[in-house]
């Protein structure tokens, strides 16, 4: 075999590589006479080299509004079967005084309603398997599972809070029988909805809709009497469409948000996704949460949230989780003002 020259050796012929280790040789390079057996790669499994976030990030599903538009109540356990509730109102006059009569008499008058209270459940499970397999990935399993649970019970409260529960004895924000019926808003030049007063022109447009809330608010001082003013503490439900509307702005600028916070300065808006239906259009309600010092409805519950006993299986575990609910306990309807058709 001839000689191969080394690295060194050719050096002194000019020809210099300071970083070689050495000749390509037919032995050293066996594997590239052939076609490859192995696929091309990087040699790095793509697993490798992700990057996992340790941040969770939960799934959102409806806005849950109840609990920010009334108070929750605590009204006995989970074997309370009715919950009632007295209202009473006061009867009688005066006439001019004498000292040979008596005059007019005065009274109460007290009416009992009662609701019915509703228990809900949902339950998780998970295996030895899974619960092994999620904690090689740093996943707490069970934890999530159990969270899940009490998000579920939380989102259905909120719609028995607002909408009752169906075939019972129990209703809520929206649907309660004893509200008063709801008014419709202004017609202006055939327009109804919001949408179609906008569309009209800019600025007749937005007072139209401010002159909505107007009207709605004059039908809540009529039921309350006139004991309710343009600086009583009020809340206005609506729908998250119709709050975007109120943004809008007149050519000067305005917007009938901002009339409101200039003629209502105790006035919050509170959206509510469940306003909007697709059979009776988009609702709004003027409400007051405390008159006279007393709460006009109550969300009422017996049980927040119930935990059930841990029951194993050969090689999973069961659990159960309850609450229950009354709805909305409305104390004093009158306080409340309905609008639909916006």
């Amino acid at each position: 075999m001839a000689h191969i020259p080394s690295i060194r050796e050719v050096e002194k012929f000019g020809f210099k590589f300071p970083y070689a280790k050495g000749w390509l040789t037919r032995q050293n390079v066996m594997a590239m006479d052939a076609a490859l057996i192995t696929t091309p790669n990087t040699t790095v499994p793509a697993a490798l080299l992700q990057y996992i976030s340790p941040e969770v990030i939960p799934i959102l599903t409806a806005k849950r509004a109840s609990t920010a538009i009334l108070d929750e109540k605590k009204v006995g356990d989970w074997t309370t079967a009715i919950y009632q509730f007295r209202t009473e109102e006061y009867t009688g006059s005066t006439g001019p005084y004498s000292d040979y009569g008596d005059g007019p008499s005065s009274g109460v008058n007290n009416e009992w309603n009662n609701r019915e209270q509703y228990i809900f459940q949902t339950t998780i499970t998970y295996g030895d398997l899974e619960v092994e397999m999620s904690a090689e990935a740093k996943i707490d399993l069970i934890a999530g599972k159990q969270r899940g649970a009490a998000e579920i019970i939380r989102t259905d409260a909120n719609k028995f809070y607002l909408l009752g529960v169906a075939g019972r004895k129990i209703y809520g924000l929206l649907n309660e029988p004893n509200l008063p019926p709801a008014i419709t808003p202004n017609n202006v030049s055939g327009a109804i909805t919001w949408p179609e007063k906008l569309s009209i022109e800019n600025d007749l447009g937005t007072r139209a809709v401010y002159n909505d809330i107007l009207k709605l608010f004059g039908q809540l001082v009529s039921q309350a009497g006139g004991l309710i003013d343009q600086n009583t503490e009020m809340k206005l439900l609506i729908s998250p469409a119709r709050s975007v509307q109120l943004a809008m702005a007149t050519n000067f600028n305005v917007s009938a948000s901002e009339m409101m916070q200039k003629n209502f300065p105790r006035l919050e808006v509170e959206t509510v996704p469940q306003l909007s239906s697709e059979t009776a259009g988009e609702t709004m309600i003027l409400m007051v949460k405390q008159f006279m010092g007393n709460d006009t409805a109550d969300l009422a519950f017996g049980e927040k949230m119930r935990q059930g006993r841990l029951v194993p299986e050969t090689s999973s575990f069961r659990q159960k989780f309850s609450a229950s609910t009354y709805g909305a306990i409305m104390k004093m309807p009158f306080a409340y003002a309905i609008m639909s058709g916006i």
